[in-house]
């Protein structure tokens, strides 16, 4: 009779240990993000009845919203990393020092993308929406002028946006998923109240339209923000009192490390949405508003079940950054290894969903035929990927987790830039679903890149 070895009990062993630790953090993960997916379907729910320019204008400022949050979770990621090592290294003065300095370079974030956004607003609109002829349509210059609107406050909004990502990467590091999941169905309760009542108006409180959608969401994260802060501000003050230690490192050095956690982080995050701009200037203007709008609703619509695997991933992350600052790189591992079997059964009834019942979701977010249509096409075609999303996700968090960044950076970069050319060769042939069908290819591109990454083990060895 064949007993298993002592490797592999123990790792038997450690994925019992390490399977609650993981679903224990990932389900409030995984529902938080899809909470905030909601405020995306809130206001391309509401606002679709507003005709499909203004449909069109929120799904485009999605893509500029993207690129300001990648600052953001550059900055989120690089406190989560480091405050994950230092509460596994049983530090509480050191994480509560990274939670005051992820304060303050919030509030420089903030500012930049709010002189930068402004400041390039006009030339972002006319660079994302081209004319085709002498003079643009009316439809067009409606479309543009909804969609200055609509991202006005989110760019003036930048410090709470910002400092929403960053408490909920601290609130992770202590591997506390659930408060952020609270702090996100309250603002979420508040926006879909505030949604229609601002777009629409009632009594004294004008219609708003587009611009009201905007402001809700910014109104109602201010709220969970504030308490988010004084929630984590006593958190850190009771577990560093009485346990003062000299700040051996200094603000300068983490400020470094943060930078180059974060910053190959933003740089991939800003890459993505800067390739789907220039795909909304090269790609999309032959299938008008039509085409924005199915790809701003269905790009939402994936983002639900984007939620649930980002959720393991995010999971995965902390777990990975506490198991290396406590030095316990094989049960990062391990880690990691339950976090992809775990997302791969996961991918199973995504993809199900996504192929065979697309239509319900496509007319919730669709007015207009033609949207429905095109929406139904596309969730079709990204069904056959989930796959490939799942293994990248949780692999890309896990390699985040750790610190490891840079690798992530460089495959991102490429396939994501590979999507231009892909796209530009196959819409002219095959239409939108050409352009769906160039998102799947690169896909599978960075899954595979992904797991070498992972494989090269690099990640395990790099000292914070």
């Amino acid at each position: 009779m064949n007993t298993p070895s002592p490797s592999k009990r123990e790792a038997a062993r450690l994925r019992r240990l390490v399977r609650p630790e993981i679903l224990a953090l990932a389900w409030p993960s995984a529902l938080s993000l899809f909470l905030n997916n909601i405020y995306g379907l809130n206001d391309q729910f509401w606002v679709k009845t507003l005709g499909a320019e203004s449909q069109a204008a929120v799904a485009d400022a999605g893509m500029i919203t993207i690129l300001a949050f990648a600052l953001y979770e550059g900055l989120g990621t690089g406190v989560m990393a480091l405050s994950a090592r230092a509460q596994g290294g049983a530090d509480p003065a050191r994480a509560r020092r990274i939670f005051h300095l992820g304060i303050q370079l919030s509030l420089l974030l903030a500012l930049v993308v709010g002189a930068l956004g402004f400041g390039l607003l006009d030339t972002w609109i006319a660079w994302i929406l081209p004319q085709s002829g002498d003079s643009p349509s009316a439809s067009l210059l409606l479309e543009r002028s909804e969609l200055a609107r609509y991202i006005s406050p989110i760019l003036g909004g930048g410090l709470v946006l910002c400092l929403a990502v960053v408490f909920d990467n601290c609130f992770l590091a202590m591997k506390d998923s659930k408060t952020p999941l609270y702090l996100q169905s309250v603002a979420v309760a508040l926006n879909t109240a505030l949604n229609p009542l601002l777009i629409f108006g009632l009594g004294p409180i004008p219609g708003m339209g587009v611009l009201g959608a905007a402001l809700a969401s910014i109104l109602s994260r201010l709220l969970t923000v504030t308490l988010g802060f004084f929630i984590l501000r006593g958190r850190f003050r009771r577990a560093a009192a009485g346990t003062p230690s000299p700040d051996q490192e200094g603000t300068p050095a983490r400020v470094r490390k943060i930078l180059k956690i974060g910053a190959p982080v933003s740089g991939a995050i800003a890459l993505y949405s800067l390739v789907y701009l220039v795909m909304l200037n090269l790609v999309f203007p032959p299938f008008g508003a039509v085409g924005r709008a199915a790809f701003g609703a269905g790009f939402r619509l994936e983002g639900l079940g984007f939620c649930l695997i980002w959720g393991l991933g995010i999971a995965c992350s902390a777990l990975v950054g506490r198991a290396l600052g406590g030095g316990h790189p094989e049960r990062a591992e391990q880690v990691v290894k339950e976090s992809v079997r775990l997302v791969l059964y996961l991918c199973i009834p995504l993809t199900a969903v996504f192929l065979f019942l697309p239509g319900p979701f496509a007319e919730a977010l669709g007015a207009d035929p033609e949207v429905v249509k095109e929406i139904v096409v596309y969730l079709r075609i990204i069904a056959l990927s989930q796959f490939a999303v799942g293994l990248q996700g949780v692999l890309e968090q896990a390699i985040l987790g750790a610190g490891h960044s840079f690798p992530v950076f460089l495959s991102t970069t490429f396939w994501n830039l590979a999507r231009i050319p892909t796209a530009m060769v196959l819409a002219p042939k095959f239409g939108l679903p050409g352009i769906w069908w160039a998102v799947n290819l690169t896909t599978y591109g960075k899954a595979m890149t992904a797991f070498w990454i992972f494989g090269k083990g690099g990640w395990k060895r790099l000292d914070l």
